[in-house]
């Protein structure tokens, strides 16, 4: 099945129905940036290559250099009678029709959603809609200081392949690390049952720290 990702992004709800992942427009730039204004955020290793933005107006242009432009996901978590909150990204940074392999990021979720699952349920959807595109391998890649996003990706049931040494340098001049990671489609029929009972609670083990 070869690889095609649409121009324009679906509208995807997530196995519980609880969120919604959809295309990200012009109006998810303020409520993401009010997002990124949260030091925990940072706090975490968000993209320290660049010097963090202060203020509404470089949050702003951080987002619209960021994320503008890619095939970027919002979420938004349902709310009673119709109504809808922004929560955060994820989505896909680039891809390779010939080799069918996708690269994933641009995660950023509400911390006050924190180990309420999120990550591991927009996880499951995501993947289940790239795969479906004819997505051969999903990669990502995390700074190899990140222990705690790297531990949980590989309970989740991503492969760490190796390590990008010497990839990037961040604010103060050091060069990064960077690990890389992979799921493929071979690998998803057997694991997808596991990493949704862990969303029902019945594997806790695997789920995403996030």
């Amino acid at each position: 099945m070869a690889l095609l990702i649409p121009d324009t992004l679906p509208s995807l709800e997530t196995v519980t129905g609880r969120f919604v992942l959809a295309p990200f427009t012009a109006l998810d730039i303020e409520p993401l940036a009010r997002l990124l204004g949260q030091e925990v955020i940072w706090s975490q290793g968000f993209s320290d290559s660049e010097a963090r933005p202060v203020g509404e107006v470089e949050l702003t242009a951080f987002v619209e250099r960021r994320f503008s432009g890619l095939q970027i996901f919002s979420v938004y978590q349902k709310l009673p009678e119709g109504q809808s909150r922004f929560v955060g990204t994820t989505g896909i940074t680039s891809y390779d029709g010939g080799t069918e392999c996708v690269k994933i990021g641009r995660t950023v979720l509400d911390p006050q959603l924190w180990g309420a699952k999120v990550n591991h349920e927009v996880k499951i959807t995501l993947l289940d809609w790239l795969f479906s595109c004819g997505a051969g391998r999903i990669e990502c890649d995390v700074d190899a200081r990140n222990q705690r996003s790297l531990s949980s990706l590989v309970r989740f049931g991503f492969t760490a392949e190796g390590t990008r040494r010497r990839s990037s340098r961040n604010l103060q001049g050091l060069w990064r690390d960077f690990v890389i990671l992979s799921l493929l489609t071979e690998e998803w029929p057997g694991l997808r049952p596991r990493v949704l009972a862990a969303l029902s609670g019945q594997d806790a083990a695997g789920l995403l720290g996030v």
